[in-house]
């Protein structure tokens, strides 16, 4: 091969070539002159280039840059790099982003995401985070079926109605119910049953009915 030509004071040229080597920021070409270069990745040039790629160089004077990657010879994962912070601006118009295989996201330490209207559709998702604060006016869920699972619950309301069909509670441990006046309302039956069952009343204790039977 022909060692590269110097092109000092002449005007920038377009060449084609081809990636033969990779050090640090530099790439080794070799152009269709069978000149060689080193020679780093323009601004532009967003496709990282790697070796075997027919590449389009500019030369002018000692200096010279990757401009694009025109063709790559061998499969191999597309890399898209920039330098420093990224600002992407659609002033009309909207983005779509198609993936086949799958999309993947590594946001570092911070992933912030605004919308007016956000909607989601997946088959299965599944989200594992150490701490969850979820913030809003309304909250409302529809499932056919759900499971919850937790080492320790505790919820807080202000009011609370609750409404069922059937329901069926188990406690295994102990259950204490704290109560500032407490009703209930049976429509047909209500049994109680314990090994000991213990009323106690500061004031009174009515029962009324048209039959009670004690024993």
């Amino acid at each position: 091969m022909q060692e590269a030509l110097n092109f000092i004071d002449t005007p920038a040229v377009l060449r084609h070539a081809q990636i033969n080597a990779v050090s640090g920021e530099r790439f080794g070409v070799v152009s269709t002159q069978g000149h060689r270069y080193w020679l780093k990745p323009a601004m532009g040039c967003l496709l990282q280039p790697a070796v075997g790629d027919t590449v389009l160089i500019t030369l002018a004077g000692e200096d010279g840059y990757i401009l694009s990657v025109l063709e790559r010879t061998q499969p191999q994962p597309a890399q898209l790099r920039v330098e420093g912070d990224v600002h992407f601006n659609l002033p009309s118009g909207a983005l779509s982003i198609e993936a086949r295989d799958g999309l993947s996201v590594d946001a570092g330490t911070m992933l912030a995401l605004r919308a007016d209207q956000t909607v989601a559709h997946f088959a299965e998702a599944q989200v594992g985070v150490t701490t969850l604060s979820v913030t809003g006016e309304r909250s409302d869920h529809y499932w056919s079926e759900r499971n919850d699972s937790a080492i320790r619950h505790c919820e807080k309301a202000v009011r609370h109605t609750a409404n069922y069909s059937q329901s069926r509670r188990e406690v295994k441990g102990h259950e204490e119910l704290t109560s500032g006046s407490l009703r209930q309302r049976v429509d047909k039956g209500w049994s109680l049953r314990g090994e000991t069952l213990d009323l106690f009343a500061e004031v009174t204790v009515a029962v009324s009915g048209e039959r009670i039977k004690l024993g």
